[in-house]
Protein backbone atom coordinates (compact mmCIF):
# COMPACT_ATOMS: atom_id res chain seq x y z
CA UNK A 1 0.00 0.00 0.00
CA UNK A 2 1.17 3.47 -0.74
CA UNK A 3 2.03 5.50 2.36
CA UNK A 4 -0.79 7.52 3.87
CA UNK A 5 0.40 10.76 5.46
CA UNK A 6 -0.78 11.52 8.97
CA UNK A 7 -3.23 14.37 9.27
CA UNK A 8 -1.81 17.47 10.96
CA UNK A 9 -2.86 17.82 14.59
CA UNK A 10 -3.61 21.12 16.30
CA UNK A 11 -2.04 21.81 19.64
CA UNK A 12 -4.38 21.39 22.61
CA UNK A 13 -4.28 22.79 26.09
CA UNK A 14 -6.54 21.46 28.85
CA UNK A 15 -9.09 24.03 30.05
CA UNK A 16 -8.31 26.15 33.08
CA UNK A 17 -11.93 26.38 34.24
CA UNK A 18 -14.01 23.92 36.24
CA UNK A 19 -17.60 22.70 35.95
CA UNK A 20 -19.96 22.40 38.90
CA UNK A 21 -22.43 19.62 39.67
CA UNK A 22 -25.18 21.37 37.72
CA UNK A 23 -23.10 21.40 34.55
CA UNK A 24 -22.37 25.13 34.79
CA UNK A 25 -18.93 26.53 33.94
CA UNK A 26 -17.64 28.35 37.01
CA UNK A 27 -16.92 31.93 36.09
CA UNK A 28 -18.43 31.73 32.59
CA UNK A 29 -19.30 35.15 31.22
CA UNK A 30 -22.08 35.95 28.76
CA UNK A 31 -21.86 38.57 26.09
CA UNK A 32 -23.99 41.69 26.19
CA UNK A 33 -26.97 41.74 25.98
CA UNK A 34 -27.87 38.44 27.62
CA UNK A 35 -30.56 36.59 29.54
CA UNK A 36 -28.34 34.44 31.75
CA UNK A 37 -30.00 33.92 35.13
CA UNK A 38 -33.11 35.90 34.16
CA UNK A 39 -35.40 32.87 34.59
CA UNK A 40 -33.23 31.09 37.13
CA UNK A 41 -29.67 29.80 37.21
CA UNK A 42 -30.75 26.39 35.88
CA UNK A 43 -33.21 27.59 33.22
CA UNK A 44 -33.12 25.57 29.99
CA UNK A 45 -35.97 27.18 28.02
CA UNK A 46 -34.57 30.64 27.27
CA UNK A 47 -36.95 33.10 25.66
CA UNK A 48 -39.66 30.44 25.50
CA UNK A 49 -40.34 31.71 29.03
CA UNK A 50 -41.78 34.84 27.40
CA UNK A 51 -44.60 32.79 25.83
CA UNK A 52 -46.73 33.09 28.94
CA UNK A 53 -50.28 31.77 29.29
CA UNK A 54 -51.61 35.32 29.24
CA UNK A 55 -49.80 36.13 26.01
CA UNK A 56 -50.93 32.89 24.39
CA UNK A 57 -54.55 33.58 25.33
CA UNK A 58 -54.31 37.10 23.93
CA UNK A 59 -52.70 35.84 20.72
CA UNK A 60 -55.55 33.37 20.23
CA UNK A 61 -57.79 36.38 19.56
CA UNK A 62 -55.80 37.11 16.40
CA UNK A 63 -57.35 34.08 14.68
CA UNK A 64 -60.22 36.08 13.15
CA UNK A 65 -60.84 34.52 9.72
CA UNK A 66 -59.59 30.97 10.25
CA UNK A 67 -57.15 31.21 7.33
CA UNK A 68 -54.17 28.93 7.96
CA UNK A 69 -50.73 28.97 6.40
CA UNK A 70 -48.21 26.18 6.83
CA UNK A 71 -44.74 27.73 6.82
CA UNK A 72 -42.98 24.36 6.43
CA UNK A 73 -41.09 23.02 3.46
CA UNK A 74 -42.25 19.64 2.11
CA UNK A 75 -39.96 16.84 3.25
CA UNK A 76 -38.69 14.15 0.87
CA UNK A 77 -40.55 12.98 -2.21
CA UNK A 78 -37.88 14.36 -4.49
CA UNK A 79 -38.32 17.95 -3.26
CA UNK A 80 -35.20 20.12 -3.55
CA UNK A 81 -33.18 20.31 -0.35
CA UNK A 82 -32.69 23.99 0.48
CA UNK A 83 -30.73 23.27 3.64
CA UNK A 84 -27.18 22.15 4.27
CA UNK A 85 -27.84 18.70 5.80
CA UNK A 86 -28.31 15.40 3.95
CA UNK A 87 -31.63 14.55 2.30
CA UNK A 88 -34.36 12.68 4.12
CA UNK A 89 -34.37 8.89 3.72
CA UNK A 90 -37.97 7.65 3.50
CA UNK A 91 -38.48 3.87 3.63
CA UNK A 92 -41.44 1.50 3.89
CA UNK A 93 -41.42 -1.58 6.08
CA UNK A 94 -44.83 -2.84 4.89
CA UNK A 95 -47.41 -1.65 2.33
CA UNK A 96 -50.91 -2.51 1.19
CA UNK A 97 -49.31 -3.19 -2.19
CA UNK A 98 -47.40 -6.09 -0.62
CA UNK A 99 -50.74 -7.60 0.43
CA UNK A 100 -52.24 -7.19 -3.05
CA UNK A 101 -49.19 -8.89 -4.56
CA UNK A 102 -49.61 -11.93 -2.35
CA UNK A 103 -47.23 -11.02 0.46
CA UNK A 104 -49.64 -10.47 3.34
CA UNK A 105 -47.06 -11.04 6.05
CA UNK A 106 -47.68 -12.85 9.32
CA UNK A 107 -51.04 -11.23 10.08
CA UNK A 108 -52.39 -10.95 6.54
CA UNK A 109 -53.92 -7.48 6.89
CA UNK A 110 -53.84 -4.56 4.47
CA UNK A 111 -51.59 -2.07 6.21
CA UNK A 112 -48.72 0.28 5.44
CA UNK A 113 -45.92 1.49 7.70
CA UNK A 114 -42.98 3.74 6.91
CA UNK A 115 -39.74 4.98 8.41
CA UNK A 116 -38.01 8.33 8.08
CA UNK A 117 -34.32 8.97 8.66
CA UNK A 118 -34.08 12.75 8.86
CA UNK A 119 -31.38 15.12 10.14
CA UNK A 120 -33.34 17.15 12.67
CA UNK A 121 -32.16 20.44 11.15
CA UNK A 122 -32.46 19.48 7.48
CA UNK A 123 -35.71 21.32 6.79
CA UNK A 124 -37.96 23.93 8.41
CA UNK A 125 -36.71 23.71 11.97
CA UNK A 126 -35.97 25.10 15.41
CA UNK A 127 -32.42 25.49 16.68
CA UNK A 128 -32.16 24.09 20.18
CA UNK A 129 -30.09 25.90 22.79
CA UNK A 130 -27.59 23.06 22.78
CA UNK A 131 -26.84 23.77 19.12
CA UNK A 132 -24.40 26.65 19.46
CA UNK A 133 -21.88 27.89 21.99
CA UNK A 134 -18.58 29.67 22.33
CA UNK A 135 -15.86 30.00 24.96
CA UNK A 136 -16.80 26.40 25.93
CA UNK A 137 -20.20 27.45 27.25
CA UNK A 138 -23.80 27.38 26.10
CA UNK A 139 -26.87 29.40 27.07
CA UNK A 140 -27.09 30.27 30.78
CA UNK A 141 -23.50 29.15 31.40
CA UNK A 142 -23.96 25.44 30.82
CA UNK A 143 -20.79 23.65 29.72
CA UNK A 144 -20.47 22.91 26.01
CA UNK A 145 -19.02 19.53 27.00
CA UNK A 146 -22.50 18.42 28.10
CA UNK A 147 -23.38 17.78 24.45
CA UNK A 148 -21.77 14.52 23.35
CA UNK A 149 -22.21 12.09 20.49
CA UNK A 150 -22.91 9.37 23.03
CA UNK A 151 -25.73 11.03 24.97
CA UNK A 152 -26.70 14.17 23.10
CA UNK A 153 -27.50 17.41 24.93
CA UNK A 154 -27.58 16.38 28.59
CA UNK A 155 -28.74 19.91 29.28
CA UNK A 156 -30.64 22.32 26.99
CA UNK A 157 -32.19 19.52 24.92
CA UNK A 158 -34.96 20.56 22.54
CA UNK A 159 -37.44 18.40 24.48
CA UNK A 160 -37.66 21.32 26.93
CA UNK A 161 -39.66 23.13 24.23
CA UNK A 162 -42.19 20.31 23.78
CA UNK A 163 -45.13 22.23 25.26
CA UNK A 164 -45.20 24.23 22.04
CA UNK A 165 -44.25 27.60 20.59
CA UNK A 166 -47.48 29.57 20.62
CA UNK A 167 -47.96 33.32 20.60
CA UNK A 168 -48.44 36.47 18.59
CA UNK A 169 -46.69 36.18 15.26
CA UNK A 170 -45.61 39.23 13.28
CA UNK A 171 -44.37 39.10 9.70
CA UNK A 172 -41.68 41.57 8.66
CA UNK A 173 -41.66 41.30 4.89
CA UNK A 174 -38.34 43.07 4.35
CA UNK A 175 -38.05 41.60 0.86
CA UNK A 176 -41.20 43.43 -0.23
CA UNK A 177 -40.83 46.59 1.87
CA UNK A 178 -37.17 47.27 1.04
CA UNK A 179 -36.84 45.40 -2.30
CA UNK A 180 -33.58 43.78 -1.17
CA UNK A 181 -31.34 41.39 -3.04
CA UNK A 182 -32.14 37.95 -1.54
CA UNK A 183 -28.49 36.90 -1.69
CA UNK A 184 -26.50 40.02 -0.91
CA UNK A 185 -28.31 42.12 1.72
CA UNK A 186 -27.58 42.59 5.41
CA UNK A 187 -30.78 43.53 7.22
CA UNK A 188 -30.10 46.07 9.95
CA UNK A 189 -32.21 47.00 12.97
CA UNK A 190 -33.09 50.23 11.18
CA UNK A 191 -34.46 48.24 8.23
CA UNK A 192 -36.62 46.22 10.60
CA UNK A 193 -38.03 49.42 12.07
CA UNK A 194 -38.73 50.81 8.59
CA UNK A 195 -40.50 47.59 7.63
CA UNK A 196 -42.67 47.68 10.75
CA UNK A 197 -43.67 51.24 9.92
CA UNK A 198 -44.52 50.27 6.35
CA UNK A 199 -46.70 47.44 7.63
CA UNK A 200 -48.38 49.58 10.29
CA UNK A 201 -47.59 47.09 13.04
CA UNK A 202 -45.57 47.24 16.26
CA UNK A 203 -43.50 44.63 18.09
CA UNK A 204 -44.59 43.64 21.58
CA UNK A 205 -42.72 41.74 24.29
CA UNK A 206 -42.99 37.99 23.77
CA UNK A 207 -43.68 38.23 20.03
CA UNK A 208 -42.59 35.71 17.42
CA UNK A 209 -41.02 37.58 14.48
CA UNK A 210 -40.92 36.07 11.01
CA UNK A 211 -38.41 37.77 8.70
CA UNK A 212 -38.90 37.38 4.96
CA UNK A 213 -35.70 38.00 3.00
CA UNK A 214 -36.90 36.49 -0.29
CA UNK A 215 -34.05 33.95 -0.22
CA UNK A 216 -36.03 30.71 -0.05
CA UNK A 217 -38.56 31.52 -2.74
CA UNK A 218 -35.85 32.76 -5.08
CA UNK A 219 -33.72 29.67 -4.42
CA UNK A 220 -36.61 27.28 -5.05
CA UNK A 221 -37.87 29.04 -8.18
CA UNK A 222 -34.46 29.47 -9.86
CA UNK A 223 -32.42 26.23 -9.95
CA UNK A 224 -29.59 28.02 -11.76
CA UNK A 225 -29.07 30.23 -8.68
CA UNK A 226 -28.74 27.37 -6.20
CA UNK A 227 -24.96 27.29 -6.52
CA UNK A 228 -24.74 30.66 -4.77
CA UNK A 229 -23.50 30.47 -1.20
CA UNK A 230 -24.35 33.97 0.00
CA UNK A 231 -27.71 34.75 1.57
CA UNK A 232 -29.45 37.82 2.87
CA UNK A 233 -30.26 37.87 6.57
CA UNK A 234 -30.07 39.76 9.82
CA UNK A 235 -27.11 41.97 10.67
CA UNK A 236 -25.38 41.72 14.03
CA UNK A 237 -26.88 45.00 15.26
CA UNK A 238 -30.30 43.33 15.37
CA UNK A 239 -29.25 41.45 18.52
CA UNK A 240 -29.50 44.59 20.67
CA UNK A 241 -32.80 45.47 18.96
CA UNK A 242 -34.30 42.03 19.60
CA UNK A 243 -33.18 42.12 23.23
CA UNK A 244 -34.66 45.58 23.72
CA UNK A 245 -37.97 44.45 22.19
CA UNK A 246 -37.93 41.29 24.37
CA UNK A 247 -38.76 39.07 21.41
CA UNK A 248 -39.43 35.38 22.15
CA UNK A 249 -38.53 33.91 18.75
CA UNK A 250 -37.08 34.93 15.40
CA UNK A 251 -37.41 32.85 12.24
CA UNK A 252 -36.52 33.58 8.64
CA UNK A 253 -36.83 32.18 5.14
CA UNK A 254 -33.13 31.41 4.84
CA UNK A 255 -30.68 28.86 6.21
CA UNK A 256 -29.23 30.71 9.18
CA UNK A 257 -31.46 33.76 9.87
CA UNK A 258 -28.29 35.88 9.83
CA UNK A 259 -26.62 37.18 6.68
CA UNK A 260 -23.90 35.04 5.09
CA UNK A 261 -21.12 36.06 5.03
CA UNK A 262 -21.15 37.98 8.30
CA UNK A 263 -19.24 41.12 9.28
CA UNK A 264 -15.58 41.15 8.20
CA UNK A 265 -13.15 40.24 10.95
CA UNK A 266 -15.76 38.43 13.03
CA UNK A 267 -15.84 34.69 13.81
CA UNK A 268 -18.21 32.55 11.76
CA UNK A 269 -21.92 32.99 12.56
CA UNK A 270 -21.58 35.75 15.16
CA UNK A 271 -25.35 36.37 15.24
CA UNK A 272 -25.93 32.73 16.22
CA UNK A 273 -23.42 33.05 19.04
CA UNK A 274 -25.18 36.06 20.47
CA UNK A 275 -28.74 34.83 19.86
CA UNK A 276 -28.51 31.24 21.07
CA UNK A 277 -25.70 31.39 23.62
CA UNK A 278 -26.23 34.84 25.17
CA UNK A 279 -29.94 35.59 24.75
CA UNK A 280 -31.26 32.03 24.80
CA UNK A 281 -33.37 33.15 21.85
CA UNK A 282 -35.65 30.74 19.99
CA UNK A 283 -34.36 30.61 16.39
CA UNK A 284 -36.19 29.12 13.39
CA UNK A 285 -34.74 28.52 9.95
CA UNK A 286 -35.99 27.67 6.45
CA UNK A 287 -39.51 29.01 7.03
CA UNK A 288 -41.51 29.27 3.79
CA UNK A 289 -43.13 32.69 4.15
CA UNK A 290 -44.17 33.53 0.58
CA UNK A 291 -47.87 32.59 0.73
CA UNK A 292 -48.31 34.25 4.11
CA UNK A 293 -46.56 37.38 2.82
CA UNK A 294 -48.86 37.59 -0.19
CA UNK A 295 -51.92 37.35 2.01
CA UNK A 296 -50.58 39.98 4.43
CA UNK A 297 -49.91 42.34 1.52
CA UNK A 298 -53.48 41.81 0.28
CA UNK A 299 -55.31 42.44 3.55
CA UNK A 300 -52.75 44.67 5.31
CA UNK A 301 -52.77 42.45 8.43
CA UNK A 302 -49.28 41.41 9.51
CA UNK A 303 -50.12 39.88 12.91
CA UNK A 304 -51.58 36.42 13.56
CA UNK A 305 -51.67 33.47 15.91
CA UNK A 306 -48.49 31.43 15.53
CA UNK A 307 -48.37 27.74 16.53
CA UNK A 308 -45.49 25.27 16.20
CA UNK A 309 -44.67 22.02 18.01
CA UNK A 310 -41.07 20.82 18.26
CA UNK A 311 -40.67 17.06 18.38
CA UNK A 312 -39.90 15.95 21.96
CA UNK A 313 -36.68 14.19 20.94
CA UNK A 314 -34.86 13.85 24.23
CA UNK A 315 -31.45 15.58 24.30
CA UNK A 316 -31.70 16.73 20.68
CA UNK A 317 -30.18 20.06 19.58
CA UNK A 318 -32.86 20.86 17.00
CA UNK A 319 -36.25 19.78 15.74
CA UNK A 320 -38.21 19.84 12.48
CA UNK A 321 -41.29 22.08 12.63
CA UNK A 322 -44.54 22.53 10.80
CA UNK A 323 -45.25 26.13 11.87
CA UNK A 324 -48.79 27.37 11.31
CA UNK A 325 -49.87 31.01 11.01
CA UNK A 326 -53.59 31.49 11.68
CA UNK A 327 -55.24 34.79 10.70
Amino acid sequence: MRPVPDAPLPEWQPPTYSVDGNGKVRGAQPGSPNNWGRWGELDQKGTANLLTAERVARAAGLARTGKRFSLALPVGGGQPNAGTRPDVLHLFSRTTGDFLLGDGGVHGVQTSDDIVVLPLQATTQLDGHGHFGYADSLYNGFWAGLVTAGSGARRLGVHHQADGLVGRGVLLDVARAADIDPFESSISAGMLETTLAAHGVAVEAGDILLIRTGFLGTWLDNPDLRVRRRQSGLALDTIDWLAEKDVAMVAADNRTVEAIPGPPGRPLLPWHRAALRDLGLLVGELFDLDDLASDCADDGVYEFLFVASPLPVVNAVGSPLNPIAIK
